[in-house]
């Protein structure tokens, strides 16, 4: 089975016509509704409507495909590694089409995206009654006018064909992002008219522009305080936020975890090293120890490098297989002895990291270790993908994904998702990692 890069819009799940998933997400919003995140009623419901969800997936994968859906080996690439495509001085588009009172508590959200990119080329389309004040506040490098709403809300009565053609119409050129500073989502299918490589804004149905979107924030005024899922936030709040994610998510940061380095007393030893992390806090996440063997043997022959193998106490045994199966290596155990306080300097200084769903993983992809990620459909890969310079996420994907599950035996398709990953989809991804330091080495020569 071939292994591709797979951007998260590339690939569906059951599609939401499923009768069997129109049930699964009933049951979820019902127990949401009667049952606050945390509370014991919300424990009491999750053992109950967890293998109902469940079953029901499955069964709607099995009629989606015909039998077991089957699952995709790629390189994922998460919003966090296609963003920095982003240029430093980048070309961003804004669009504050609403009214006068929308414009005013949209400001701080201006402001901080300015600031966020001083070098950046803002333009912003808003209706014409805002326009005087956006040429004058000086903020953005051209002000575009265009009234796609009525100059008062109360004679709004919805957009026309002909307003979304007029607005496509416009001489608006390319963007390397976009943003809708609007909230509610009648103006976020305009979206889908601006050639932008990313685009932002607070969630819309699928066909009113919310497929569309790399970075979406949830309705924040029509939540249900009542089931304790949060309360309205207040208008200007909500759009910073939405304004904070996007920085986040694309704009240069400090990076400050290489302080953990420093917390511990042990050292990384001189030698060129890779580590292998066997253990996941979740079984149903641990990819079969025969094929990380295979390719601690094959970094260690082709590469020259001593093994570390790192883990918890619960990791000791499968450590000690690893050290057996890679029969003439320089390869040291240290699950469960090595001190967690001296785990970042160890892994920072390491060639090449190889470890799957957990928190070592997001360590040494935070540190900027070369790090090779084995993750299964179980989570959702776009909330739990590892982030760092220099990751290559290797994914199995099916249309049942995610299923959070936690045992290998709740699974009806036998972890599919993590078995179809083969010990040389890992070892190209290790190859290339490891060809990508010695590049970037010499180059600082």
């Amino acid at each position: 089975m071939p292994m591709h890069d797979e951007s998260p819009r590339r690939l569906a799940p059951v599609g939401p016509e499923s009768p069997a998933l129109v049930v699964a997400e009933y049951l979820l919003k019902l127990r949401r509704s009667i049952a606050p995140p945390g509370s014991r009623r919300e424990r009491l419901s999750r053992a109950i409507y967890v293998p109902i969800v469940n079953h029901l997936k499955a069964r709607a994968c099995r009629a989606a495909y015909g039998g077991t859906p089957r699952p995709v080996v790629v390189q994922w690439r998460g919003l966090s590694d296609r963003g920095r495509a982003l240029p430093a001085c980048p070309r961003i588009l804004i669009l504050k089409l609403d009214h006068i009172g929308d414009f005013i508590v949209a400001l701080p959200a201006f402001e901080h995206l300015r600031a966020a990119w001083p070098n950046a080329t803002l333009t912003l389309v808003c209706g014409s009654w805002n326009y005087s004040w956006a040429e004058n506040i000086g903020l953005f490098d051209a002000v575009i006018s265009f009234d796609f709403f009525t100059s008062t809300n109360a004679a709004w009565r919805g957009a026309s064909a002909e307003q979304f053609m007029a607005f496509k119409a416009l001489p608006l050129g390319s963007f390397d992002l976009a943003i809708d500073l609007r909230h509610d989502f009648d103006s976020r299918a305009l979206l889908d008219h601006v050639d932008a490589s990313f685009r932002a804004g607070f969630s819309a149905p699928p066909r009113q522009g919310g497929d569309s979107l790399d970075i979406s924030l949830p309705d924040m005024e029509h939540i249900s305080v009542a089931a304790g899922t949060g309360r309205p936030l207040q208008a200007g709040l909500r759009l910073r936020l939405l304004a904070f994610a996007v920085t986040a998510a694309f704009a240069p940061h400090a990076q400050h975890i290489s302080r953990l380095t420093g917390s511990g007393s042990s050292r990384p030893p001189e030698r060129r090293y890779a580590i292998l992390a066997p253990g996941a806090g979740s079984p149903i996440r641990v990819w079969p120890l025969s094929r990380l063997m295979e390719v601690g043997r094959a970094v260690a022959d082709h590469h020259g490098l001593d093994i570390i193998v790192t883990g918890s106490m619960a990791e000791r045994d499968p450590a000690e297989a690893i050290v057996k199966g890679i029969p003439g290596g320089n390869v040291t155990n240290l699950a469960g002895t090595l001190p967690l306080a001296d785990l970042p300097a160890i892994i920072a200084g390491a060639c090449l990291y190889v470890g799957y769903d957990t928190g070592t993983t997001h360590l040494a992809a935070a540190l900027d270790v070369p790090t090779v990620a084995i993750l299964s459909g179980v989570p959702d890969l776009e909330v739990w993908y590892p982030v760092g310079k220099h990751v290559v996420v290797v994914a199995g994907r099916i249309a049942c994904s995610p299923c959070y599950l936690k045992e290998a035996t709740q699974c009806p398709y036998g972890v599919a998702c993590l078995t179809a990953i083969k010990t040389e989809d890992v070892l190209a991804a290790c190859d290339a990692l490891l060809a990508e330091q010695i590049t970037r080495n010499d180059g600082m020569l």
